[in-house]
């Protein structure tokens, strides 16, 4: 009989990405089902997010008395809000469900201080409780997994390093589609996308701009929304810029991925904890050439200068020289945009699933 897995879908993030993993496994011979499982609306207080958190760890229970998986599969983060979120509903699971399932995490990104805290809740009831009932746990990056090591030895055990699934058949270029959201056609359009948020380096590429030999020539684009876009907008006044930038704000994934096929190069100076950022990935898949910070999963994938060129992600400087590099030199545009096609191959559907299954079969007969 096939192995069952119950997947926990994101509401909001990572829904295609979710779905993506579903047809995957599918592929492989196991049997899928999605449940709705991660974070509550950032806007609420935290008691409500806590009933929040509770009524969906029921569903989930529900869920599972319906299906009866073998595996219970669960997208998420391991730090503080989305590692509480888990202990709350790996807690219900255990009171209420009584068949045997194996839980498995997946962790779109991580803050390893969590392992350092001293609280009796984190140090004595979290950490412990997580260890004991998550069989394994899929880090994006090697990076995370020597982190976690270093703290917590016997929980890096548990931990497999994965990568997420990027389909370049998503993004597509059109003139249409440029015409949409004002991507000027003579101009060279560097593309930021993701969480306006400062530590994504939103400022920095902000504040790249005025020190651009090429910025007579630019078009800077960010996509995306987050509680720094009006403190980012207010900048671009400041430093009278906003003639070069376009703010397109929220883009759902679907529409997004386009952005990738339409622009010219992207700029990503993140210093997130975030371990595979899809925008990254994505870009590499559509072979753009990109300029990134040397962390998690890009330092795992990409070098210099065959796939990217390293920047500082709070150092305006680094990431004007970059975009002022890439921008005289076609050649290397286009070597990158070639070997970025290349790489992008180990994050297919196939290859990644299959890695995952590995492990999902090394857990089925432990």
């Amino acid at each position: 009989m096939a192995q069952r897995i119950l997947v926990g879908v994101p509401p909001k993030h990572h829904v295609l990405l979710s779905q993506d993993e579903i047809a995957g496994f599918t592929d492989l011979g196991y049997t899928c089902r999605p449940v709705t499982y991660g974070r509550n609306d950032s806007n609420a207080g935290k008691l409500k997010k806590v009933w929040g958190t509770v009524g969906k760890a029921f569903n989930v229970v529900k869920e599972l008395y319906a299906f009866k998986p073998h595996i219970l599969y669960l997208n998420s983060r391991f730090e503080p809000v989305g590692s509480v979120r888990d202990f709350i509903t790996i807690l219900i699971i255990r009171l209420f469900y009584f068949r045997k399932v194996k839980i498995v995490i997946k962790t779109h990104g991580s803050d390893i201080s969590l392992l350092e805290r001293g609280s009796f809740f984190y140090r004595r009831l979290l950490i412990p409780f997580l260890r004991k009932e998550v069989v394994a746990w899929f880090f994006l990056s090697n990076d995370e997994k020597e982190l976690v090591r270093k703290y917590d030895p016997g929980l890096a055990r548990k931990v497999f390093v994965t990568a997420n699934i990027v389909d370049p058949g998503r993004s597509v270029a059109s003139l249409a589609f440029r015409e949409k959201y004002s991507l000027d056609e003579n101009k060279f359009k560097v593309l930021f996308a993701g969480r306006i948020v400062r530590a994504k380096g939103v400022f920095s590429l902000l504040e790249s701009i005025p020190l651009l030999s090429c910025k007579e020539d630019c078009q800077i684009v960010f996509v995306g929304d987050g509680p720094d876009m009006a403190a980012l907008k207010k900048r671009a006044e400041e430093l009278k810029i906003t003639e070069y930038t376009r703010f397109p704000g929220f883009v759902p994934d679907h529409e997004c991925d386009h952005f990738y096929a339409n622009a010219d190069m992207l700029a990503f100076p993140t210093y997130d904890s975030e371990g595979f950022p899809m925008a990254l990935f994505k870009s590499v898949a559509a072979g753009l050439p990109v300029i990134t910070s040397c962390i998690r999963a890009a330092k795992d994938h990409l070098s210099e200068p065959d796939n990217v060129l390293w920047v500082d992600g709070q150092s305006a400087e680094s990431v004007a020289k970059a975009i002022d590099t890439l921008y005289d030199d076609h050649a290397l545009r286009n070597a990158m945009s070639q070997n970025n096609r290349i790489i992008a191959k180990k994050f297919t559907r196939l290859e990644v699933c299959a890695g995952m299954h590995e492990v999902m079969m090394s857990l089925s007969h432990s």
